[in-house]
């Protein structure tokens, strides 16, 4: 039923255009972009990795700690689990992502905490506890890693799942050793190794976060962002451009692409596509869809005093 009722509502907004047209070419951070997408993929793929190792011992010992009878671990802590993820996207998403490996840095120094704690004796529910909180933050933080990436590589549906793909495959590999080295009870080479890989881990995420840098001054690009969309606006408001006229002039300024293709980005039909650049036509007194592109970026808006007179 749950599932019935979400599909309905997916299609709800796709008819009403709210998802249609920017899904294709959607970014997190438009006013962040990447330099050197393939370079910053190497090193998240690196850092994941390193994280996996952490968060993977992690959770070997507290399932070690709960087939061995030291606690029954139950349902419960899956709540702790949801409660993570969606506390990690809005930290996550705070400041547009400036402070996401910050946070994560910290998520990881605090679970290397917590593996010493737990292998020198200590609370195996302060264990359970942050290995669940952990584990909500990690998932968030290579997903949304991984789909910023997507959208500057070359095939982004590639991309976009790698965090998963490379956490799964490194849980693999470091198993049998991770659990071997907790059943040794040796706390020293537990010690060395999760420190060992902590200080990796923090050249990973320094290497990750300067890698990952704009050189565009963000205030400024914001600022003329906004400025185009004030003009886009004030330009819709001139001519009377209904939402989904608004839409489709969006779609035609950015894409040189068919007829066929902007309709297909559009979720329309081609027919219905002419139709509404007719329309924009008749509006705007042009002849073509060129036309209208230029006569778009050789306007100029009235101004306060003009339309006051």
């Amino acid at each position: 039923m749950i599932l019935t009722v979400a599909f309905w509502a997916l299609l709800f907004l796709v008819e009403k255009r709210k998802l249609a047209g920017s899904l294709m070419e959607w970014n997190l951070y438009e006013s962040d972009p990447i330099r050197h997408p393939y370079a910053v993929a190497v090193t998240l793929i690196f850092t994941v990795a390193l994280m996996t190792c952490i968060f993977a011992t992690l959770d070997n010992a507290v399932t070690l700690g709960h087939a061995g009878g030291s606690m029954d671990i139950g349902q419960w802590p899956r709540l702790i689990l949801a409660v993570s993820g969606l506390v990690s996207g809005v930290l996550f998403d705070y400041g547009k992502g400036r402070y996401r490996n910050l946070i994560m840095y910290c998520v990881t120094l605090l679970s290397t905490v917590c593996i010493l704690v737990i292998v020198s004796g200590g609370s195996f529910l302060l264990g359970l506890i942050v290995f669940y909180l952990s584990a909500g933050f990690f998932v968030v933080f290579f997903s949304t890693g991984f789909v910023r990436l997507a959208g500057y590589m070359r095939v982004p549906q590639f991309w976009a799942g790698m965090g998963r793909a490379v956490n799964n495959l490194c849980a693999i590999l470091i198993g049998s050793f991770s659990v071997a080295l907790i059943r040794s009870g040796d706390s020293i080479k537990i010690m060395i190794a999760s420190i060992g890989l902590f200080v990796l881990i923090s050249i990973a995420i320094y290497i990750y976060t300067v890698m990952g840098q704009t050189d565009v001054e963000l205030p400024d690009q914001e600022r003329k962002q906004e400025e185009e969309q004030e003009y886009f606006s004030a330009f819709a408001d001139t001519y009377a451009l209904t939402e989904r006229e608004q839409e489709v002039l969006k779609m035609l300024l950015a894409s040189d692409e068919e007829v066929q293709e902007i309709a297909n980005r559009l979720y329309i039909s081609r027919a219905m596509l002419y139709r509404y650049i007719s329309s924009l036509n008749k509006k705007t007194d042009t002849n073509s869809r060129i036309g209208l592109i230029q006569f778009y970026y050789t306007w100029k808006p009235e101004k306060k005093a003009d339309r006051d007179d």
